[in-house]
């Protein structure tokens, strides 16, 4: 896709919800001189879970962090880090426009569902199941403030904001 592709759509809440996590994710990549396809799978099959399962282990056995950290390690120091993430990106990119079909829908409403909605909402249960209800409300109400700037700052202006961002670093479209 083409950056006229990015500014023609910059109005729909979900295209800027995917280049927002897409831009953090080439940030990431870049900051820790490595691929994109690299730190997606890293963040979405590792770290993600890994989370969900320090949550979890809260209420049952910090063993299961040991396995997860255990998991980590053995994706960093697998040979071939960069071909297996590649393949590893590519079947998701699959199973998400697969799933696009099936709901009539495409590939970035996917992606945000799956890898946004679905993961905030396992979070939303996640969350107050497992952490003192004192985290649990700071962590509730940081969440509602910076989603209410975002939906009053950030997204009538995107588009503004994503033009004079390409001007300020030359970009032609």
């Amino acid at each position: 896709m083409d950056i006229q592709f990015w500014i023609d759509h910059a109005d729909s809440l979900f295209h800027q919800i995917f280049m927002i996590v897409m831009g953090g994710l080439v940030g990431m990549a870049a900051l820790f001189g490595t691929t994109y396809n690299v730190i997606n799978i890293l963040v979405y099959y590792i770290l993600i879970p890994a989370s969900w399962i320090y949550l979890i282990s809260r209420k049952t056995s910090i063993w299961i962090n040991v396995l997860s950290l255990i998991s980590l390690l053995f994706f960093l120091l697998l040979p071939g880090l960069r071909a297996n993430s590649d393949y590893a990106f590519q079947k998701s990119v699959d199973f998400l426009n697969w799933t696009a079909k099936i709901f009539n829908s495409n590939y970035i409403d996917m992606s945000v569902y799956i890898c946004v909605v679905a993961v905030g909402l396992i979070y939303l249960v996640l969350v107050p199941l497992t952490l003192p209800k004192k985290l649990t409300k700071k962590i509730g109400i940081f969440s509602a403030i910076i989603s209410v700037l975002y939906l009053i700052i950030i997204y009538p202006n995107f588009k503004e904001m994503l033009l004079w961002g390409l001007n300020k670093m030359n970009v032609k479209y």
